[in-house]
C-alpha cells in the first residue's frame, strides 16, 4: 500500500508517540561517504523523522564524466554475469554489452549462475580465449581470487562492475580498477550508503517506529556492508528496532527456497511493520508475492535495494513492494566500460556519478515500463567517447 494510504490507518497512540519522540530518531554525526549527517539539525539536535524522508529521496547522485577519451579499436571484452536468472545481474550485464558494442568492441557474455565456481570458470574461459578486458558484474575479487590472479598474470585488464578489488579485505589488488561511483567514496562506503538510505526511508515513513525484518545477503562481500549501513542508521532511531534477521545465500535463490524462507520469517515476526530486502531482483522472484499472500501487505513498509523496472512496476501496482533504493543500473554498466576505455588508454579512471536515491509511489517513480535513468548517460558517454 502507498505510504499516504497506510498512514490513514495509523493509530492515535502511534501519532502520540511520533509527536512526543519526533526528534529521537535522527542519524549519527556522519553518514557513509563522509558527508554531513542526514539528520543533523540546528545546534546539533537530531532532525525530525520526516526530514529523513527528504534525505532518502534526494540521495546522492553525480553526473557522467565529460573528459574526452578515444576508445581503442579491436578490443575483445568479456562480461561475467553474477547470475543471469536475476535482473540485478542480467540488467547491468546487458548494459556492459550495449556500451562495448557502441564503441565497436566485441562483447561476449558468460553466465556465472550465482555460483563462485561458475564465476571463476567464466574468468578462466575469458583468459583462455585471449580476452583483452574482463568486467565481472556484481562479483568481488575475494570471491574468486585465484582466477583473477591468473587473469592479471595473463595481461588481461579486469575492471569492476559493482564489486570490490581484493585490497578491500587486506589482500593485493588484482584488478586494473574498480568502477568509481561517487567522489571520495569507496565501494564499501557506496553499499553502506544504500543501506543508510533504506533505513532513512523506513524511519521516516513509520514516523520513527520501524519494526524491521532485515534480510542479509551473506554470499558477496558487499552484503554485510549493505547490512552495516542499514543497521547503523536504524540504531539512531530510539523507537525503531530490528526484530528479525533472515540470512540469505545465492543457493536459496537458485533452489527456489527463498520465498518460503521469507514467508516463514514473516509468520514468526507478527510485530514487524517494515522489511528491508538487499537485492531488488528477489522481489519479483517470489518475495513480493509472499508479502501479498501474507495478508499483511497493507501493514508492511517494504523497501529493497538494487533493482530494475520490475521493481518499479511492483511499486506502481502496490504489488508487495513500496520503495526501492533507486540505482541507475544501466548507467553503471556504461560506467564500467568508460573505466575500461580510460585504463586501456593509460589514463586515470574517473568518477562515473552513478549514485542512489529512494523511489516510492509518490516520489521519483519513472513512467510505466521505464527504468530509473535520472540523466541521459548514454548520450553523455557517447559524446565523451566521440562515437
Amino acid at each position: 500500500m502507498t505510504r499516504t494510504l497506510r498512514r490513514l490507518g495509523v493509530t492515535a497512540v502511534l501519532t502520540l508517540v511520533a509527536t512526543v519522540g519526533l526528534a529521537a530518531c535522527g542519524s549519527s554525526g556522519e553518514d557513509a561517504g563522509g558527508s554531513g549527517s542526514s539528520a543533523g539539525g540546528s545546534g546539533g539536535e537530531p532532525a525530525a523523522t520526516q526530514d529523513l524522508l527528504q534525505v532518502a529521496y534526494e540521495g546522492q547522485m553525480g553526473t557522467p564524466p565529460t573528459t574526452p577519451t578515444t576508445p581503442k579499436e579491436g578490443v575483445d571484452l568479456w562480461v561475467v554475469s553474477c547470475g543471469e536468472q536475476i535482473p540485478s545481474c542480467s540488467t547491468p550485464t546487458a548494459a556492459v554489452q550495449e556500451a562495448a558494442e557502441a564503441v565497436g568492441w566485441s562483447a561476449r557474455l558468460c553466465d556465472g549462475k550465482l555460483n563462485p565456481n561458475g564465476w571463476g570458470e567464466c574468468v578462466r574461459q575469458a583468459v583462455s580465449a585471449g580476452a583483452d578486458v574482463v568486467i565481472p558484474v556484481g562479483i568481488d575479487c575475494a570471491s574468486i581470487q585465484q582466477p583473477f590472479q591468473e587473469a592479471r598474470s595473463a595481461g588481461v585488464t579486469v575492471v569492476g562492475a559493482g564489486g570490490a578489488d581484493c585490497d578491500a579485505v587486506g589482500g593485493e589488488p588484482l584488478w586494473a580498477s574498480e568502477r568509481i561511483q561517487l567522489e571520495g567514496m569507496s565501494v564499501k562506503e557506496s553499499f553502506e550508503l544504500q543501506g543508510k538510505l533504506a533505513a532513512d526511508w523506513l524511519i521516516g515513513t513509520t514516523e520513527g517506529s520501524a519494526k524491521v525484518l532485515h534480510l542479509v545477503f551473506t554470499d558477496p562481500l558487499w552484503g554485510p556492508w549493505l547490512a552495516e549501513g542499514f543497521e547503523k542508521e536504524i540504531a539512531t532511531c530510539g523507537g525503531c528496532e530490528i526484530v528479525g534477521t533472515l540470512e540469505v545465500a545465492n543457493n536459496d535463490v537458485m533452489t527456489g527456497a527463498l520465498p518460503q524462507k521469507f514467508s516463514t520469517a514473516l509468520l514468526q515476526a507478527p510485530d514487524v511493520n517494515s522489511v528491508f530486502v538487499p537485492l531488488g531482483g528477489w522481489m519479483p522472484a517470489g518475495l513480493a508475492q509472499a508479502v501479498v499472500s501474507s495478508g499483511r501487505s497493507a501493514d508492511l513498509n517494504v523497501i529493497s535495494g538494487l533493482g530494475n523496472v520490475a521493481n518499479m512496476e511492483l511499486i506502481r501496482a502496490d504489488g508487495g513492494q513500496d520503495a526501492i533504493v533507486g540505482y541507475p543500473t544501466q548507467w553503471g554498466g556504461w560506467g564500467s566500460v568508460d573505466t575500461a576505455i580510460r585504463v586501456l588508454n593509460e589514463e586515470e579512471p574517473l568518477v562515473q556519478g552513478d549514485g542512489f536515491q529512494v523511489i516510492d509511489a509518490e516520489n521519483g517513480l519513472p513512467a510505466q515500463g521505464k527504468d530509473f535513468e535520472p540523466v541521459d548517460f548514454r548520450a553523455a558517454y557517447q559524446e565523451a567517447w566521440g562515437v
